[in-house]
């Protein structure tokens, strides 16, 4: 019986948008007060500013209230089964891939998060009934949001569910690759040795330190890596694909990687089919790391059985 879960994620920080709009209609109150009728061509340019800020803060506002409440009727009244999903009324929606990327920018004083998104459109189709679209999907994402989600997706077309996006992460797959890393410096040396063991990446770490800390194990790629373990002595493993199947509500217009791994992870994410790479870090105090890497790939299917993109000798990835 293959385990199936279904999430529901919500855009937060609906208080913070409301108390700035109720924070900005009171400046305007007290300094229209302050300024009187006789300043008045004076006081409409001082104020229009917070009034334009109150306005894109109302929209954005009613906009994350509209996105929730369509997003969470669906998930209520929608049935998970291991094929698919059922709706209870015949819905327009066009299957495809969705591609999140999430980073934050600085001015100097302040931080600011953006999301790029996009929605490759395929079949479009009506009905009571979403298959389970099981394909690859890849996630890199930073605990703080920084980072990238591709996966297959079906998003809503009519009302009065429309732009709700329905996001599928199969827990099929196996992990390729095996190897080992040698860490050195002056009388500190430490082994790992690795492999694919199924659905997981499993391996062993062995030192003989003198100078040297620890030895850390990171799996990822780019500039999105996670710690798996660390330690002196150790095995470690790790699965890149979900314990269960699973179905991700969300809406289109707010979705983003920061409130994926909110709602799902809580931490930094690594997760799907592609190629990863093995980070081993041999922690010398008060001198450089070693650092080095191997790759690794997970492929959509059982080990041993080839799958289309191996057959094809299509590549796949970001």
């Amino acid at each position: 019986m293959v385990g199936l879960r279904k999430v529901l994620v919500k855009e937060g920080g609906i208080t913070a948008v409301f108390a700035t709009v109720a924070f900005a209609i009171f400046f305007v109150w007290v300094a229209w007060e302050m300024m009187g009728t006789e300043m008045l061509w004076f006081a409409l340019f001082f104020l229009a500013i917070p009034a334009v800020l109150i306005l894109l803060a109302l929209t954005k506002g009613t906009s994350i209230l509209t996105g929730n409440r369509k997003t969470s009727a669906l998930f209520s009244s929608a049935t998970l089964s291991e094929n698919g999903v059922a709706f209870q009324e015949e819905i327009e929606y066009e299957k495809g891939r969705v591609e999140l990327e999430g980073y934050w920018t600085s001015n100097g004083r302040s931080r600011s998060y953006h999301v790029k998104r996009n929605f490759q459109s395929g079949e479009r189709g009506r009905g009571t009934f979403v298959e389970f679209p099981r394909e690859k999907f890849k996630i890199t994402v930073l605990r703080d949001g920084t980072g990238r989600v591709e996966a297959p997706a079906v998003r809503i077309l009519d009302e009065p569910y429309k732009d709700v996006l329905l996001v599928f992460l199969t827990s099929r797959g196996h992990v390729n690759g095996s190897g080992s890393l040698t860490l050195s410096r002056e009388s500190d040396v430490a082994t790992v040795t690795f492999g694919g063991d199924g659905k997981r990446l499993t391996g062993t770490v062995q030192v003989e330190l003198s100078r040297a800390r620890k030895v850390r194990i990171e799996v990822g790629s780019g500039k999105v890596w996670k710690r798996i373990a660390e330690g002196l002595n150790f095995d470690f493993s790790f699965s890149p694909l979900p314990d269960e199947e699973t179905v991700v509500f969300a809406h289109y217009k707010t979705v983003s990687p920061l409130t994926l791994v909110k709602s799902l992870w809580e931490d930094s994410t690594v997760l799907g089919h592609g190629a990863f790479e093995l980070k081993a870090v041999l922690d010398v105090p008060l001198a450089r790391d070693v650092v080095e890497k191997a790759q690794f790939t997970v492929k959509l299917g059982e080990a041993g059985v080839k799958g289309k993109e191996e057959e094809t000798g299509e590549e796949w990835g970001f």
